[in-house]
């Protein structure tokens, strides 16, 4: 069945509803309103993401001797280079280099912006943070529009249209692409689903162009995230339901053992500079920046990653539940993905919440999770097409629960924004307090203040139970 909207399809109709909403709210928030600012978009994690471009395009200096002259310059006040001193006494870039190329075209449109319209052109001046602000919805849109594509090829276009409305304003994906739109969370979600879509197409008719651009997406996701490279058992468990299945994928690889090639290689040829860059400040072609920071695989946080109020994943994207029912459908009615991202989602799980912060900072919901979005929402569409085939008023129900889903994950933006909704500090007496409320009393500020508790931090870094 395809609904039309005026002879616009369901999906595409839901395209253009969630472009305009997005522009709506990337206009309404301006959040480059205040650059050089407190409060301002390029700080804390996007000050190590975004400071390769002016370090390397502004001050010609990688090394970022430059900011030893911080006390004239206000880097270190400003909080504009985010440095750690490797053991060598070099000062580098706590992350790699992914969101620095992704960033890097709208950072010269930026750069050009500040010369013609007279702003200091510094790398962190106002047209900067607008472009910044600009690339996330840029690349939001790659992602949403090469999703529909995917799951067109599978799915009909209701269940389409449907998944992709819960998927951005249904998670905290809408926070990070509006309130925090320079984190790399959208970007992320971009390149993978980019990543799915052309790994279904070199499946279907592999050629070189479509391998060399799977190894590019490939090299960046990793670039972006090195934890992101489990997003690799897509392709390699993707259409394996069966040991016949089997054959035919060992078949599969060794007929295009070329394309193979060519993804391994220009998945390295992207990580290259990384490399060089480490080997030039510290000596070393791997160096690991995050010195004091772990995962505790042996204690994951598994229940307190999905459920917790400090940050749990469904607790804030309650309707990410439907994903993981999904997948069971998959096994039914597309088993082609059963396997990848039963495994996929098993894994990506596990590692996420077995990082010693297992709530991820200063967060709204789990935000690691956005990353496979793109990935979930495949076994998400399973689950909707399979109630639309049933009785209309079990599918009315359920597109009733997707409404109420939606609505909370825009109101607890909201209340995030406004600071309702702590940080880090939740707990389920403070989510008592702050239910479905923009203000409160004395007293029940009061109540908030006594119920919040933010972590231990150091206590966290060890491991130890809090």
């Amino acid at each position: 069945m395809k609904y039309t909207f005026k002879n616009i399809a369901f999906s595409k109709f839901v395209l253009w509803l969630l472009l305009f909403v997005m522009l709506w709210s990337f206009f309404s928030l301006k959040k480059w309103d205040n650059a050089e600012k407190v409060q301002k978009l390029i700080d804390w994690d996007v000050t190590s993401y975004y400071s390769y471009l002016p370090a390397s395009f502004i001050h010609n200096d990688v090394s970022l001797e430059f900011t030893k002259r911080g006390a004239d310059l206000s880097y270190e006040n400003n909080h504009q280079f985010w440095y750690l001193t490797a053991p060598n006494g070099k000062r580098i870039i706590k992350v790699t280099m992914g969101m620095a190329i992704m960033y890097s075209p709208f950072f010269f449109i930026g750069h050009a912006m500040a010369h013609l319209f007279g702003f200091e052109p510094n790398g962190f001046s106002t047209p900067y943070e607008f472009c910044l602000a600009l690339s996330s919805l840029f690349y939001l849109f790659i992602g949403l529009i090469y999703l529909r594509k995917s799951l067109l090829l599978f799915f009909n276009d209701v269940s389409t249209g449907i998944t992709l409305l819960c998927v951005l304003l249904g998670t905290n994906l809408y926070y990070y692409t509006t309130a925090e739109p320079a984190m790399s969370h959208a970007y992320s979600f971009a390149l993978v689903s980019v990543f799915i879509f052309q790994t279904i197409k070199w499946h279907n008719s592999p050629s070189i162009k479509k391998a060399i651009l799977i190894g590019f997406l490939f090299g960046l996701i990793v670039l972006i995230r090195p934890v992101n490279i489990i997003i690799i058992i897509f392709p390699l468990l993707y259409n394996l339901f069966s040991l016949q299945s089997f054959k035919a994928k060992i078949d599969f690889f060794v007929h295009n053992k070329t394309h193979i090639f060519l993804i391994a290689f220009t998945s390295f040829l992207i990580f290259l500079p990384q490399l060089i860059y480490w080997k030039y400040l510290t000596g070393q072609w791997l160096f690991n920046s995050y010195v004091d920071e772990r995962f505790y695989f042996n204690n994951p946080h598994l229940l307190s990653g999905l459920f917790s109020f400090r940050n749990g994943w469904l607790i804030y994207s309650p309707v990410m539940i439907f994903s993981l029912i999904g997948i069971a459908f998959l096994y039914k009615n597309s088993r082609t993905f059963f396997v990848p991202i039963l495994l996929f989602t098993m894994l990506n799980l596990f590692i996420c919440f077995s990082w010693w912060t297992w709530w991820y900072g200063g967060s709204f919901g789990s935000r690691p999770m956005i990353d496979s979005y793109a990935l979930l929402a495949i076994p998400m569409a399973s689950f909707i097409e399979a109630i639309f085939s049933r009785l209309k008023i079990i599918f009315t129900s359920l597109c009733f629960v997707i409404l109420l889903f939606i609505s909370l994950n825009l109101f607890q933006t909201y209340q995030r924004r406004i600071g309702l909704i702590h940080f880090d500090g939740m707990t389920f007496k403070a989510y008592k307090v702050i239910f479905l409320k923009t203000t409160l009393s004395k007293e029940e500020i009061l109540e908030l203040n006594k119920s919040v508790h933010s972590p231990d931090y150091e206590i966290a870094r060890k491991g130890i139970e809090q």
